[in-house]
């Protein structure tokens, strides 16, 4: 089984149609594939669709369908890991060292030290350098934006 760490430039595809949302969804209803997300990927991407909905480029109706599709199918089939110290390690050294912003160190942070314990976690995120970083650092990674290329 093939562990797929999902930041949250990548799930939001699975819920709001973009360029990668097939790749996503095709990763995501793989048989032979979980889904593990942190409980900061909960927060962002309740972020993001509050965003959007500011932003104007929602509804209320499309904001509650969102919100609902993804707490079903995330509290039912993805593995949340809460935001534990251990987690956050490699953090400071990302922010430091690697200039990352906050949440993408502590989603980054977060995938490193799961695959210590996880065999075949891949990163998935949208966003080109930080999966850049993610393989400097030694992750197995893919961008749905770029596998639809």
């Amino acid at each position: 089984m093939q562990n797929l760490f999902f930041d949250t430039s990548a799930l939001v595809k699975r819920y709001y149609e973009e360029p990668g949302t097939e790749f996503v969804d095709s990763l995501v209803t793989d048989d032979d594939t979980k889904v593990v997300l942190t409980s900061i990927a909960v927060v962002e991407t309740v972020s993001a669709f509050r965003r959007k909905y500011n932003r104007e480029d929602i509804g209320d109706d499309v904001l509650d369908e969102l919100l609902a599709s993804f707490f079903d199918e995330a509290l039912s089939d993805f593995l949340i890991l809460p935001t534990e110290e251990s987690l956050l390690v490699n953090s400071f050294e990302l922010v430091l060292d690697d200039d990352l912003r906050t949440l993408d160190s502590l989603q980054l942070s977060a995938a490193l030290s799961v695959s210590e314990n996880v065999e075949e976690l891949v990163f998935v995120s949208a966003d080109k350098e930080l999966v850049s970083l993610a393989e400097n650092k030694g992750l197995q990674t893919q961008n749905p934006d770029e596998a639809e290329n």
